[in-house]
C-alpha cells in the first residue's frame, strides 16, 4: 500500500512508508504548501517532491498554485482505514513525554501481543508504541489487559478522542518531542496495514 523510493544510485530511501500515511493526514488541511508539508512529515524538500510525486500518481493528491490538495480518492483511502490520529496524553499506558494516537478501524485481526507495533515506533525514533484493541465494548491492551478497570480516566479521555467501534486498534506512540510520538505511531500503523498476523 506504501512503497518506498530509493535515491537514485541505490542510496538510501528518500522516505520511509509511514511517512506516506503522516503525509495523507497532514493533507487533510489542505491546500498546503510542498514546503509546509516538508516541515510537517520531518524530510527534505527533495525527498518530499518525490513522496508527492508518488501520493500524487496514486491519484490522493493534487497540486496547483494554492498548494498541495488531499484529493476524494486520499480521503476515501483514510476514511476506508478508519483513521483518526491525534496528540493526546495517555498517562501511565505509555513512557513518553509526548504521545500521538492513530486509530484503525477493523484492524484487532492485525494485532498479536504489540511488540511488533512498538518495534517499528522505536525504528521510527520513538520510545515506544502501546498497542489498545476495542472490543465488546471494552478497552484492552491486545494481551487482554483491562484498560478501563486499570485507568478509568485515562480510558474515557480516549474513547472520548477517538469515538470507538467494534474492531478499533488504538497505537499510542510515545516520546520525548510530538514529532518522534508522531513518526512511532505512524510507523506502527503502516506495519500493522501492511502485515496480518
Amino acid at each position: 500500500m506504501f512503497d518506498v523510493k530509493q535515491a537514485s544510485r541505490g542510496g538510501a530511501p528518500l522516505f520511509q512508508p509511514f511517512h506516506i500515511l503522516k503525509a495523507l493526514w497532514f493533507l487533510k488541511e489542505s491546500p498546503i504548501s510542498r514546503k509546509a508539508l516538508s516541515a510537517r512529515i520531518g524530510i527534505g524538500e527533495g525527498s518530499t517532491r518525490k513522496l508527492f510525486d508518488y501520493i500524487e500518481n496514486e491519484g490522493w493528491a493534487s497540486s496547483s498554485r494554492k498548494g498541495i490538495t488531499l484529493s476524494e480518492k486520499g480521503s476515501g483511502l483514510l476514511e476506508s482505514l478508519g483513521f483518526r490520529a491525534t496528540e493526546i496524553d495517555a498517562g501511565s499506558l505509555t513512557v513518553g513525554d509526548k504521545d500521538f494516537g492513530i486509530c484503525l478501524g477493523k484492524c484487532t485481526d492485525r494485532v498479536s501481543s504489540g511488540i511488533e507495533q512498538r518495534d517499528e515506533a522505536i525504528k521510527a525514533g520513538a520510545l515506544g508504541a502501546t498497542t489498545l484493541v476495542f472490543r465488546n465494548e471494552s478497552l484492552t491492551l491486545s494481551d487482554g489487559f483491562d484498560v478501563e478497570t486499570a485507568e478509568p480516566v485515562i480510558s474515557q479521555i480516549l474513547k472520548r478522542a477517538f469515538n470507538f467501534s467494534d474492531g478499533d486498534v488504538l497505537i499510542l506512540g510515545s516520546a520525548s518531542s510530538l514529532e518522534l510520538a508522531q513518526n512511532g505511531a505512524f510507523a506502527a500503523a503502516v506495519w500493522t496495514l501492511q502485515n496480518a498476523v
